[in-house]
């Protein structure tokens, strides 16, 4: 989880310099290299405490091993009928599989790869849209029903599908960030009671896309009653898995989804590479066309490499996955105990019930803090972290996540925090992360209020 900080803290490793060690790269808080070089050794004052493992994680060995022959000697296309083509075409169907089995699909026909879970979100909610007009004709009106907290790759799509004449329904949630079925039911309900009375023969949605579980707070939703819900109007149902794949269990057949996304980086894979898996019995039209890859469904020439290593980091991420799932709840568990016992009007936002939060998400609210602030100032003090809040013209506004939690008052929605750790958190690495944070926020309240 951690790397060490240059002579100061007030001077963290400068964008591209090395922090990884021992041949792996930095978790929520792990011992690395000197980030200065130079060849003389830097003094260990400050450790850099990696907690933005929401945000991204580091590529696992594994996972660049694995990749290692697809970017040097098996640099084949898998669309060609030589050798080297062959080799290649052999590892995408082989990590095609791998990746089926983790996620419990029927089929490796099932999963596509992509270039991450923005573009399958925006393939599987314009595609949903254009099966939907194929089958019921244009005067059906196309909807999606979605919610007010999904993340922006979803979010930005249905803003540009709605400017396309698309009719949009945004689910509110409730003070943990759940979504509840009955608002679901109902919204279908009214869609089907329009549809009805302009004697239109379709279902009341074209799809239903509700995340699996949120990357702000954490919170995990009740997929499978979700799922059901959209069925029984026979309306498909995508969730965006992309934050709970490779950190909670995650199986298509039990979740009762028809289609999902994920992007490999988020569990110590490569960038660039994600997938979406579709049903065997749902098709969507394709969003990028041109040649035949991935069965005519997603034209370009496969990330090999990306897609081999995202397969290894998959299987990596899900080996012992209830153990470390227990092991790292206790810590995230532990460093909100930690923060709130030392630092005045924080407050805990998500789901507070193991069960249903991320195991590695812990999420806040600061009264008087400027998010951005604590976020620059936690970077001096050796900490990697995020917040909700978003700078737009000059202005920090709140976090969407946050509003939709009934969040209002202007002096704590502002002040969002999110730490998210990795498998390899110690009790140590929390302590001294949560004593970082906790006087952080003190400092950033002080200087918030002189401004």
């Amino acid at each position: 989880m951690t790397c060490p900080l240059s002579p100061s803290a007030e001077n963290p490793p400068a964008p591209g310099a090395s922090v990884a060690s021992n041949g792996g790269a930095p978790g929520a808080a792990g011992a690395a290299s000197n980030p200065a070089g130079h060849g003389a050794a830097a003094p260990d004052v400050h450790r850099y405490l990696y907690a933005d493992n929401a945000a991204t994680t580091p590529l696992s060995p594994r996972a660049l091993e694995a990749m290692m022959p697809y970017l040097t000697s098996a640099f084949g296309n898998p669309s060609g009928i030589h050798r080297i083509a062959r080799e290649a075409a052999l590892a995408l169907d082989d990590a095609r599989a791998r990746v089926a089995h983790e996620l419990g699909a029927a089929h490796p026909s099932e999963i596509y790869f992509t270039s991450g879970g923005s573009e399958s979100d925006t393939w599987v909610l314009r595609g949903a849209v254009q099966r939907f007009r194929d089958r019921y004709g244009a005067d059906a009106p196309a909807r999606i029903v979605t919610s007010v907290i999904e993340h922006h790759a979803i979010l930005h799509t249905c803003e540009a599908l709605e400017r396309e004449g698309v009719s949009v329904t945004y689910l509110p949630v409730d003070a943990l960030g759940h979504v509840r079925p009955s608002d679901l039911e109902d919204a279908l309900c009214r869609a089907a009671e329009e549809n009805r009375a302009r004697g239109i023969d379709a279902p009341p949605a074209a799809l239903v896309s509700i995340m699996l579980a949120n990357n702000e707070v954490g919170t995990i939703q009740d997929v499978y009653e979700l799922a059901r819900v959209a069925h029984t109007h026979h309306v498909p149902f995508h969730t965006d898995a992309v934050q709970a794949v490779g950190h909670i269990p995650v199986d298509v057949a039990e979740l009762g989804v028809d289609t999902l996304s994920l992007s490999g980086h988020k569990f110590h894979g490569p960038r660039g590479v994600g997938a979406l898996y579709l049903r065997e019995g749902f098709s969507i039209p394709p969003l990028i066309r041109g040649g035949a890859q991935e069965r005519g469904e997603r034209a370009g020439t496969e990330n090999v490499a990306g897609i081999v290593g995202l397969a290894a980091a998959l299987e990596e991420a899900c080996r012992d996955l209830r153990a470390k799932m227990e092991r790292l709840g206790a810590l995230r568990d532990e460093l909100v105990g930690r923060v709130l016992g030392a630092t005045t009007d924080v407050r805990l936002t998500g789901d507070p019930d193991p069960a249903s939060r991320l195991p590695g998400i812990a999420s806040f609210i600061c009264q008087d803090v400027d998010g951005e602030l604590l976020v620059v100032l936690l970077d001096r003090a050796g900490v990697a972290a995020a917040t909700g809040s978003a700078c737009s013209t000059g202005e920090t506004g709140p976090s969407h996540v946050i509003t939709a939690l009934g969040i209002s008052d202007p002096r704590w929605t502002h002040g969002s925090l999110r730490l998210s750790l990795a498998d390899d958190a110690t009790e140590a690495d929390i302590a001294e992360l949560a004593e970082r944070v906790s006087s952080t926020i003190a400092r950033t309240r002080s200087l918030s209020a002189m401004v």
